[in-house]
């Protein structure tokens, strides 16, 4: 296969450049790269497995540049996405405005996929990694390895007049691949975990491993109400895995103060006077039973300066106070391999509104492998759907 030319070749395997192999036209000669032995393979761990292909509340302030994913996403927004899959042969279900396939099995969104891509004669190339790309007169040489198990490597070279970066990120089964970008002249935002568990100081979570909660969570000005999760090592959940965008993203770090509002749907006064009414005498430790995980009450009493046995007249100003505001330091982020994504990657301003670079005329980049990254609920998916048709319509412009 050295020195076989293409139309385009699309790097990655992952969900945005399977999509767009399969929105790709038939005339057209197309190349997809994968440098692990199968495609899909970070697709079948989205949604713990279910796949939540995207969310009928497509509002932007959910990613990290609104201004920027605003426009992309108007052309191909939520409906768009169901009825392409339906289209496809997919059957989906909304769970509060999330979409899942009906199996509510990643494996099925990528079988159809997966037979799209075959259906539009896409070859594919699976465990070639690509380490170069060049331009040279309006073509894209793209080079790297071939990993064999039972015999040594070899380099492979191919040639499109379009390519384009649908690597995503090191988040789970993903690679930063990136730097063959910056030879045109890209600036990247180094990638960070995103949607991760949150690293905080050990004394206040102590012996809540394994517990789950729904609280608020409150970094700075962001505020959500979700499930946690707690970890011998910090926090975990939804709430929380949105949360950690904002460390991501630069807006908080190791040194600020996570709090959790263990009553979110009461105000501090409410839960004061619902702590009064049980009184009775009662003892702190009789005051919060029935009310919170036995390990839980044991926290909330430390940080309110208690004891189990102390009457809890006098104390439950402080005992509301704990239950509202529980105090947690952040020490980090969690590791890539627990992320769902990573925050950063090419500069997304040095893209014109098809995604072709400004740099390099031809070139192409989608998904993760933009500085894009949205919330927890199907974003993520639908920026990798939207992102991959708006260049499939690109290609087709500029190739047939």
């Amino acid at each position: 296969m050295n020195g076989d030319k293409f139309d385009v070749i699309i790097i990655g395997g992952g969900a945005s450049g399977l999509f767009l192999a399969s929105q790709l036209s038939p005339r057209l000669s197309v190349a997809l790269l994968e440098s692990n032995e199968r495609v899909g393979k970070k697709l079948l761990a989205t949604g713990n497995g279910k796949c939540n292909l995207t969310n009928l509340d497509m509002n932007i302030v959910h990613y990290n540049k609104p201004n920027i994913v605003e426009d992309i996403l108007d052309r191909f927004d939520a409906h768009d996405t169901i009825a392409c899959f339906e289209k496809m042969g997919l059957i989906t279900k909304v769970v509060d405005k999330r979409v899942y396939p009906y199996s509510e099995c990643a494996s099925t969104v990528l079988d159809i996929l997966r037979r799209e891509v075959d259906r539009a004669g896409t070859h594919i190339f699976t465990s070639h990694f690509v380490n170069f790309i060049e331009s040279f007169n309006d073509t894209f040489n793209v080079s790297g390895v071939i990993k064999h198990e039972d015999k040594p490597n070899e380099a492979f070279k191919l040639c499109a007049d379009a390519v384009v970066l649908a690597t995503g990120s090191p988040a789970t089964f993903g690679k930063d691949s990136t730097n063959l970008y910056t030879a045109f002249g890209h600036t990247v935002r180094p990638m960070t975990p995103c949607l991760v568990p949150i690293k905080t100081d050990k004394e206040p979570i102590k012996g809540l491993q394994g517990v789950r909660v729904k609280a608020g969570v409150r970094i700075g000005y962001r505020y959500e109400v979700g499930e946690v999760l707690f970890k011998d090592f910090g926090v975990s959940g939804i709430a929380v895995f949105n949360m950690s965008g904002e460390i991501a993203r630069g807006r908080a770090h190791s040194g600020d103060m996570l709090t959790l509002d263990f009553m979110p749907e009461y105000s501090r006064a409410e839960v004061e006077e619902i702590l009064r009414k049980r009184d009775g005498g009662r003892t702190v430790a009789e005051l919060l039973t029935g009310t919170f995980h036995s390990k839980l009450q044991e926290r909330i009493m430390n940080a309110a300066g208690c004891e189990a046995d102390d009457k809890a007249v006098g104390k439950i100003g402080a005992i509301a106070n704990a239950i509202k505001n529980y105090r947690l330091t952040i020490e980090g982020l969690g590791d890539a391999s627990l992320a769902q994504v990573m925050s950063g990657g090419l500069n997304p301003r040095e893209f014109d509104d098809s995604l072709m670079s400004m740099k390099a005329k031809g070139a192409y980049a989608i998904g993760e492998a933009l500085d894009i990254d949205g919330d927890c609920g199907g974003y993520n998916l639908q920026w990798a759907w939207s992102s991959a048709k708006t260049v499939a319509v690109a290609i087709a412009k500029q190739l047939l």
